[in-house]
Protein backbone atom coordinates (compact mmCIF):
# COMPACT_ATOMS: atom_id res chain seq x y z
CA UNK A 1 0.00 0.00 0.00
CA UNK A 2 2.38 2.61 0.82
CA UNK A 3 4.39 1.85 -2.61
CA UNK A 4 1.00 3.52 -3.97
CA UNK A 5 0.89 6.15 -1.56
CA UNK A 6 4.54 7.26 -1.85
CA UNK A 7 4.17 7.36 -5.71
CA UNK A 8 0.85 9.09 -5.06
CA UNK A 9 2.37 11.64 -3.07
CA UNK A 10 5.58 12.04 -4.78
CA UNK A 11 4.11 12.54 -8.19
CA UNK A 12 1.73 15.19 -6.32
CA UNK A 13 4.78 16.84 -5.08
CA UNK A 14 6.26 16.93 -8.15
CA UNK A 15 3.55 18.38 -10.09
CA UNK A 16 2.91 21.02 -7.87
CA UNK A 17 6.42 21.95 -7.96
CA UNK A 18 6.73 22.07 -11.62
CA UNK A 19 4.12 24.15 -11.43
CA UNK A 20 5.12 26.92 -8.54
CA UNK A 21 8.57 26.98 -10.17
CA UNK A 22 6.81 27.68 -13.64
CA UNK A 23 4.88 30.69 -12.38
CA UNK A 24 7.50 32.25 -9.73
CA UNK A 25 10.35 31.91 -12.47
CA UNK A 26 8.20 34.10 -15.47
CA UNK A 27 7.77 36.62 -12.56
CA UNK A 28 11.07 36.79 -11.20
CA UNK A 29 12.81 37.07 -15.05
CA UNK A 30 9.79 39.89 -16.19
CA UNK A 31 10.86 41.63 -12.69
CA UNK A 32 14.52 41.90 -14.13
CA UNK A 33 13.44 42.17 -17.72
CA UNK A 34 11.48 45.66 -15.95
CA UNK A 35 14.47 46.44 -13.70
CA UNK A 36 17.24 46.45 -16.02
CA UNK A 37 16.05 46.51 -19.31
CA UNK A 38 12.19 48.57 -19.39
CA UNK A 39 14.35 52.14 -20.83
CA UNK A 40 16.45 50.45 -23.50
CA UNK A 41 13.48 48.44 -24.77
CA UNK A 42 11.17 51.21 -24.85
CA UNK A 43 14.06 53.42 -26.57
CA UNK A 44 15.24 50.56 -28.63
CA UNK A 45 18.57 50.44 -27.98
CA UNK A 46 18.78 46.87 -27.34
CA UNK A 47 18.81 44.84 -30.42
CA UNK A 48 16.33 41.65 -30.18
CA UNK A 49 19.00 39.16 -29.77
CA UNK A 50 20.78 40.64 -26.82
CA UNK A 51 17.21 40.86 -24.99
CA UNK A 52 17.00 36.70 -26.24
CA UNK A 53 20.18 36.52 -24.36
CA UNK A 54 19.27 37.97 -20.98
CA UNK A 55 15.64 36.36 -20.84
CA UNK A 56 17.81 32.53 -21.70
CA UNK A 57 20.48 33.11 -19.14
CA UNK A 58 17.82 35.01 -16.77
CA UNK A 59 16.24 31.41 -16.36
CA UNK A 60 18.95 29.01 -15.33
CA UNK A 61 19.74 32.06 -12.30
CA UNK A 62 16.26 31.89 -11.06
CA UNK A 63 15.96 28.61 -11.05
CA UNK A 64 17.92 28.77 -7.69
CA UNK A 65 15.15 31.18 -5.76
CA UNK A 66 12.22 29.76 -7.63
CA UNK A 67 13.14 25.69 -6.89
CA UNK A 68 13.32 26.26 -2.71
CA UNK A 69 10.05 28.43 -2.96
CA UNK A 70 8.04 25.73 -5.53
CA UNK A 71 9.09 23.02 -2.80
CA UNK A 72 7.73 24.99 -0.23
CA UNK A 73 4.46 26.10 -1.59
CA UNK A 74 3.68 22.46 -2.79
CA UNK A 75 4.67 20.72 0.24
CA UNK A 76 1.99 23.63 2.04
CA UNK A 77 -0.52 23.13 -0.57
CA UNK A 78 -0.50 18.60 -1.05
CA UNK A 79 -0.28 18.62 2.94
CA UNK A 80 -3.14 21.25 3.51
CA UNK A 81 -5.29 19.01 1.16
CA UNK A 82 -4.26 15.82 2.81
CA UNK A 83 -4.71 16.85 6.23
CA UNK A 84 -8.16 18.41 4.78
CA UNK A 85 -9.34 15.33 3.61
CA UNK A 86 -8.21 13.23 6.69
CA UNK A 87 -5.72 11.28 4.90
CA UNK A 88 -3.28 11.85 7.24
CA UNK A 89 -5.29 10.16 9.94
CA UNK A 90 -6.60 6.88 7.77
CA UNK A 91 -2.51 6.82 7.45
CA UNK A 92 -1.20 7.35 11.23
CA UNK A 93 -4.33 5.16 12.09
CA UNK A 94 -2.79 2.27 10.11
CA UNK A 95 0.02 2.41 12.57
CA UNK A 96 2.15 4.14 9.95
CA UNK A 97 4.47 7.27 11.78
CA UNK A 98 4.44 10.83 10.24
CA UNK A 99 7.92 10.24 9.39
CA UNK A 100 7.62 7.21 7.25
CA UNK A 101 4.45 8.83 5.51
CA UNK A 102 6.67 12.21 4.79
CA UNK A 103 9.67 10.02 3.25
CA UNK A 104 8.69 10.84 0.01
CA UNK A 105 8.82 13.83 0.70
CA UNK A 106 11.78 14.44 2.33
CA UNK A 107 13.87 12.52 -0.47
CA UNK A 108 12.42 14.66 -3.29
CA UNK A 109 13.51 17.61 -1.09
CA UNK A 110 17.26 16.08 -0.74
CA UNK A 111 17.19 15.62 -4.24
CA UNK A 112 16.03 19.73 -5.26
CA UNK A 113 18.57 20.80 -2.52
CA UNK A 114 21.25 18.62 -4.53
CA UNK A 115 19.85 20.34 -7.91
CA UNK A 116 19.94 23.71 -6.50
CA UNK A 117 23.69 22.94 -4.94
CA UNK A 118 24.83 22.71 -8.41
CA UNK A 119 22.83 25.46 -9.90
CA UNK A 120 24.18 27.74 -7.32
CA UNK A 121 28.05 26.71 -7.93
CA UNK A 122 27.86 25.84 -11.66
CA UNK A 123 24.81 27.42 -13.43
CA UNK A 124 23.90 30.66 -11.55
CA UNK A 125 27.29 32.21 -11.90
CA UNK A 126 27.70 31.90 -15.23
CA UNK A 127 24.41 33.09 -15.81
CA UNK A 128 25.14 35.77 -13.90
CA UNK A 129 28.27 36.42 -15.68
CA UNK A 130 26.65 36.07 -19.36
CA UNK A 131 23.66 38.56 -17.84
CA UNK A 132 25.83 41.31 -16.32
CA UNK A 133 28.38 40.74 -19.89
CA UNK A 134 25.14 40.78 -22.22
CA UNK A 135 23.63 44.10 -20.90
CA UNK A 136 26.88 45.57 -20.59
CA UNK A 137 29.10 44.76 -23.67
CA UNK A 138 25.46 45.96 -25.65
CA UNK A 139 26.67 49.76 -24.71
CA UNK A 140 30.06 49.30 -25.24
CA UNK A 141 29.84 47.66 -28.66
CA UNK A 142 26.93 51.25 -29.37
CA UNK A 143 28.18 53.70 -27.10
CA UNK A 144 26.06 56.28 -28.79
CA UNK A 145 23.61 54.62 -27.05
CA UNK A 146 24.50 56.04 -23.91
CA UNK A 147 22.86 59.35 -25.02
CA UNK A 148 19.20 59.32 -24.81
CA UNK A 149 16.90 62.04 -25.46
CA UNK A 150 16.06 64.32 -22.50
CA UNK A 151 17.46 62.00 -20.04
CA UNK A 152 20.78 62.93 -17.88
CA UNK A 153 24.06 60.75 -18.69
CA UNK A 154 25.87 60.64 -15.05
CA UNK A 155 27.41 57.49 -14.88
CA UNK A 156 30.49 58.90 -17.51
CA UNK A 157 34.26 60.14 -16.07
CA UNK A 158 33.84 63.96 -15.44
CA UNK A 159 30.94 64.40 -17.41
CA UNK A 160 27.33 65.30 -16.67
CA UNK A 161 25.58 65.58 -20.40
CA UNK A 162 21.91 66.17 -21.13
CA UNK A 163 20.76 66.50 -24.38
CA UNK A 164 16.73 67.71 -25.26
CA UNK A 165 16.37 65.18 -28.36
CA UNK A 166 18.33 62.84 -30.39
CA UNK A 167 18.01 62.25 -34.17
CA UNK A 168 20.10 59.16 -35.27
CA UNK A 169 23.78 59.96 -34.17
CA UNK A 170 22.99 63.88 -33.71
CA UNK A 171 21.98 65.74 -30.25
CA UNK A 172 19.60 68.49 -29.74
CA UNK A 173 20.04 71.35 -27.21
CA UNK A 174 23.03 69.59 -25.99
CA UNK A 175 24.57 70.75 -22.36
CA UNK A 176 27.42 69.88 -20.52
CA UNK A 177 29.04 69.62 -17.57
CA UNK A 178 32.87 69.04 -16.74
CA UNK A 179 34.34 68.35 -13.61
CA UNK A 180 37.40 68.94 -12.66
CA UNK A 181 40.18 65.98 -13.16
CA UNK A 182 41.87 66.55 -9.78
CA UNK A 183 41.10 65.83 -6.49
CA UNK A 184 40.76 61.98 -7.39
CA UNK A 185 37.37 62.49 -8.51
CA UNK A 186 35.95 62.59 -5.15
CA UNK A 187 35.60 66.23 -4.73
CA UNK A 188 35.45 67.27 -8.37
CA UNK A 189 34.05 70.94 -9.04
CA UNK A 190 32.45 72.19 -12.20
CA UNK A 191 35.11 73.30 -14.78
CA UNK A 192 33.32 73.88 -17.62
CA UNK A 193 29.94 74.70 -19.29
CA UNK A 194 29.43 74.06 -22.73
CA UNK A 195 25.92 74.63 -24.41
CA UNK A 196 25.86 73.24 -28.35
CA UNK A 197 22.19 73.68 -30.36
CA UNK A 198 23.44 70.21 -32.34
CA UNK A 199 26.20 67.99 -31.59
CA UNK A 200 27.44 64.76 -33.09
CA UNK A 201 28.49 62.06 -31.79
CA UNK A 202 32.31 59.96 -33.29
CA UNK A 203 32.88 56.67 -31.80
CA UNK A 204 35.88 55.21 -33.51
CA UNK A 205 37.65 52.54 -31.96
CA UNK A 206 36.11 53.07 -28.58
CA UNK A 207 37.96 49.21 -27.34
CA UNK A 208 41.30 50.78 -28.09
CA UNK A 209 40.52 54.89 -27.05
CA UNK A 210 38.08 54.07 -24.07
CA UNK A 211 36.83 57.36 -25.54
CA UNK A 212 34.49 59.51 -27.74
CA UNK A 213 34.53 62.51 -29.80
CA UNK A 214 31.62 64.46 -29.35
CA UNK A 215 31.56 67.06 -31.88
CA UNK A 216 29.15 70.37 -31.41
CA UNK A 217 28.36 73.05 -33.54
CA UNK A 218 27.15 77.09 -33.27
CA UNK A 219 28.10 76.42 -29.34
CA UNK A 220 29.57 78.31 -26.50
CA UNK A 221 31.24 77.67 -22.89
CA UNK A 222 31.58 78.88 -19.39
CA UNK A 223 34.97 78.49 -18.14
CA UNK A 224 35.15 78.51 -14.08
CA UNK A 225 38.85 79.13 -13.02
CA UNK A 226 38.99 77.65 -9.64
CA UNK A 227 41.75 79.21 -7.47
CA UNK A 228 44.66 76.88 -6.39
CA UNK A 229 44.45 76.61 -2.61
CA UNK A 230 47.19 76.07 -0.27
CA UNK A 231 48.36 72.53 1.08
CA UNK A 232 48.46 72.18 5.03
CA UNK A 233 51.77 72.79 5.47
CA UNK A 234 52.02 75.52 3.48
CA UNK A 235 48.88 77.00 5.50
CA UNK A 236 51.11 76.47 8.82
CA UNK A 237 54.08 78.27 7.76
CA UNK A 238 51.75 81.62 6.69
CA UNK A 239 52.08 84.74 9.35
CA UNK A 240 48.58 85.63 10.38
CA UNK A 241 49.20 88.97 7.88
CA UNK A 242 49.84 86.39 4.81
CA UNK A 243 47.24 84.30 5.99
CA UNK A 244 44.85 86.95 6.02
CA UNK A 245 45.71 88.11 2.61
CA UNK A 246 45.68 84.77 0.95
CA UNK A 247 42.04 84.38 2.34
CA UNK A 248 41.07 87.06 1.02
CA UNK A 249 42.08 86.66 -2.55
CA UNK A 250 40.88 82.93 -2.66
CA UNK A 251 37.63 84.97 -1.54
CA UNK A 252 37.53 87.14 -4.54
CA UNK A 253 38.87 84.68 -7.08
CA UNK A 254 35.95 82.51 -5.68
CA UNK A 255 33.17 85.42 -6.08
CA UNK A 256 34.65 86.02 -9.55
CA UNK A 257 32.59 85.91 -12.64
CA UNK A 258 33.26 83.23 -14.96
CA UNK A 259 35.17 82.93 -18.59
CA UNK A 260 32.63 83.16 -21.14
CA UNK A 261 34.15 82.01 -24.84
CA UNK A 262 32.78 83.36 -28.23
CA UNK A 263 30.36 81.12 -30.04
CA UNK A 264 32.19 78.37 -32.05
CA UNK A 265 31.31 78.89 -35.73
CA UNK A 266 32.40 75.19 -36.90
CA UNK A 267 33.10 71.90 -34.83
CA UNK A 268 34.22 72.33 -31.62
CA UNK A 269 35.52 68.66 -30.26
CA UNK A 270 35.39 67.67 -26.82
CA UNK A 271 36.61 64.33 -25.96
CA UNK A 272 34.50 62.19 -23.48
CA UNK A 273 35.73 59.21 -21.67
CA UNK A 274 34.19 55.91 -20.97
CA UNK A 275 36.69 54.57 -18.85
CA UNK A 276 34.31 54.27 -16.09
CA UNK A 277 32.08 51.84 -18.09
CA UNK A 278 35.36 50.16 -18.83
CA UNK A 279 36.15 49.88 -14.95
CA UNK A 280 32.43 48.13 -13.90
CA UNK A 281 33.47 45.73 -16.66
CA UNK A 282 36.78 45.37 -15.13
CA UNK A 283 35.27 44.91 -11.42
CA UNK A 284 34.70 41.20 -10.62
CA UNK A 285 31.38 40.33 -9.00
CA UNK A 286 31.15 37.64 -6.43
CA UNK A 287 28.30 36.81 -7.92
CA UNK A 288 29.50 35.63 -10.89
CA UNK A 289 32.50 34.40 -9.88
CA UNK A 290 33.05 30.19 -9.86
CA UNK A 291 33.77 27.95 -7.11
CA UNK A 292 37.11 27.77 -8.12
CA UNK A 293 37.47 31.42 -8.39
CA UNK A 294 36.56 32.14 -4.69
CA UNK A 295 38.52 29.09 -3.36
CA UNK A 296 41.40 30.87 -5.32
CA UNK A 297 40.37 34.42 -4.00
CA UNK A 298 40.34 33.23 -0.51
CA UNK A 299 43.61 31.55 -0.51
CA UNK A 300 45.61 34.45 -2.72
CA UNK A 301 43.61 37.53 -3.94
CA UNK A 302 46.39 38.61 -5.79
CA UNK A 303 46.22 35.10 -7.78
CA UNK A 304 42.45 37.22 -9.25
CA UNK A 305 44.32 40.42 -9.68
CA UNK A 306 46.63 39.11 -12.67
CA UNK A 307 43.97 38.79 -14.81
CA UNK A 308 43.69 42.60 -14.74
CA UNK A 309 39.98 42.32 -12.88
CA UNK A 310 39.55 43.73 -9.71
CA UNK A 311 39.40 41.28 -6.96
CA UNK A 312 36.18 41.53 -4.46
CA UNK A 313 36.67 42.02 -0.38
CA UNK A 314 37.62 39.16 1.10
CA UNK A 315 34.73 39.26 3.72
CA UNK A 316 32.21 39.60 -0.03
CA UNK A 317 33.72 36.36 -1.18
CA UNK A 318 33.56 34.11 2.27
CA UNK A 319 29.84 35.44 2.28
CA UNK A 320 29.07 34.29 -1.45
CA UNK A 321 30.78 30.94 -1.26
CA UNK A 322 28.59 30.41 2.38
CA UNK A 323 25.86 31.52 1.11
CA UNK A 324 26.15 29.45 -2.02
CA UNK A 325 25.84 26.26 0.27
CA UNK A 326 23.65 27.84 2.82
CA UNK A 327 21.06 28.14 0.08
CA UNK A 328 21.36 25.43 -1.52
CA UNK A 329 20.27 23.48 1.62
CA UNK A 330 16.70 25.79 1.19
CA UNK A 331 14.53 23.14 -0.44
CA UNK A 332 15.08 20.66 2.34
CA UNK A 333 14.52 23.29 5.19
CA UNK A 334 11.95 24.80 3.60
CA UNK A 335 9.85 21.42 2.81
CA UNK A 336 10.71 20.07 6.38
CA UNK A 337 8.72 23.36 7.94
CA UNK A 338 6.12 23.18 5.63
CA UNK A 339 4.79 19.72 6.37
CA UNK A 340 3.52 20.71 9.58
CA UNK A 341 2.34 24.14 9.01
CA UNK A 342 0.79 22.77 5.81
CA UNK A 343 -0.75 19.73 8.36
CA UNK A 344 -1.46 22.85 10.90
CA UNK A 345 -3.53 25.05 8.69
CA UNK A 346 -5.94 21.98 7.48
CA UNK A 347 -6.96 23.96 4.68
CA UNK A 348 -7.87 23.14 0.94
CA UNK A 349 -8.14 26.37 -0.47
CA UNK A 350 -5.27 27.04 -2.30
CA UNK A 351 -4.94 30.88 -1.36
CA UNK A 352 -4.00 29.92 2.05
CA UNK A 353 -1.05 28.07 0.96
CA UNK A 354 0.38 30.67 -1.54
CA UNK A 355 -0.08 33.02 0.94
CA UNK A 356 1.35 31.12 3.77
CA UNK A 357 4.76 30.37 1.27
CA UNK A 358 5.13 33.87 0.95
CA UNK A 359 5.30 34.71 4.37
CA UNK A 360 7.50 31.56 4.92
CA UNK A 361 9.83 32.55 1.74
CA UNK A 362 9.77 36.05 2.14
CA UNK A 363 11.40 35.55 5.92
CA UNK A 364 13.25 32.90 4.66
CA UNK A 365 15.31 35.10 2.13
CA UNK A 366 14.82 38.09 3.66
CA UNK A 367 17.63 36.41 6.31
CA UNK A 368 19.53 35.14 3.56
CA UNK A 369 19.82 38.94 1.68
CA UNK A 370 21.07 40.30 5.29
CA UNK A 371 23.90 38.45 5.16
CA UNK A 372 24.20 39.46 1.19
CA UNK A 373 24.58 43.07 2.32
CA UNK A 374 27.01 43.15 4.81
CA UNK A 375 28.70 41.32 2.85
CA UNK A 376 31.93 43.76 2.73
CA UNK A 377 31.33 44.26 6.36
CA UNK A 378 33.53 41.53 8.32
CA UNK A 379 32.53 42.79 12.03
CA UNK A 380 29.17 41.66 11.07
CA UNK A 381 30.15 38.06 10.35
CA UNK A 382 28.21 37.99 7.24
CA UNK A 383 29.49 34.98 6.15
CA UNK A 384 27.88 32.88 9.42
CA UNK A 385 24.46 35.49 9.17
CA UNK A 386 23.53 33.47 5.82
CA UNK A 387 23.15 30.28 7.85
CA UNK A 388 20.86 32.05 10.48
CA UNK A 389 17.54 31.01 7.93
CA UNK A 390 18.59 27.36 8.12
CA UNK A 391 18.83 27.17 11.81
CA UNK A 392 15.74 29.18 12.52
CA UNK A 393 13.91 27.32 10.59
CA UNK A 394 15.37 23.89 11.05
CA UNK A 395 14.76 24.29 14.58
CA UNK A 396 10.99 25.33 14.42
CA UNK A 397 10.00 22.45 12.02
CA UNK A 398 11.99 19.74 14.21
CA UNK A 399 9.84 21.43 16.93
CA UNK A 400 6.88 21.63 15.03
CA UNK A 401 7.34 17.86 13.47
CA UNK A 402 8.29 16.76 16.87
CA UNK A 403 4.46 17.80 18.97
CA UNK A 404 2.91 15.98 15.52
CA UNK A 405 4.91 12.81 15.52
CA UNK A 406 4.01 12.71 19.16
CA UNK A 407 -0.09 13.19 18.82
Amino acid sequence: MFRIFDRYLGRQILLSTFFAVAVLSVVLVLGQIFKKLLDKLVEGTLPPEAILKFIGYSFPWSLSFTVPWGILTAVLLVFGRLSADNELIALRMSGQSLRRICLPVFVLALLASGFCLWINTTVAPNSFSEIRRTTQQAVLNDPKAIFRPDTLVDDLTGFFIFAEAKEGDKLKNLQVIQLQADRSGDRARPEKYFFSREAEIEAGNVDKTKLIMVNMTDNFALARNWPSEASAVELKSMSAQELAAYNERLLGQKEGMPDVAPAATGYSGLPVSLQKMFDKNSKMRVDGMTMSQLLTGLRNPAALAVTGAVPPSHSGMLTELNRRISFSLACFVLAFVAIPFGITVQRRETSAGFVLSLIVGIAYFALIMLGGLWQDSPDKYPHLWVWLPNLIFGVLGTVMFLRLQRR
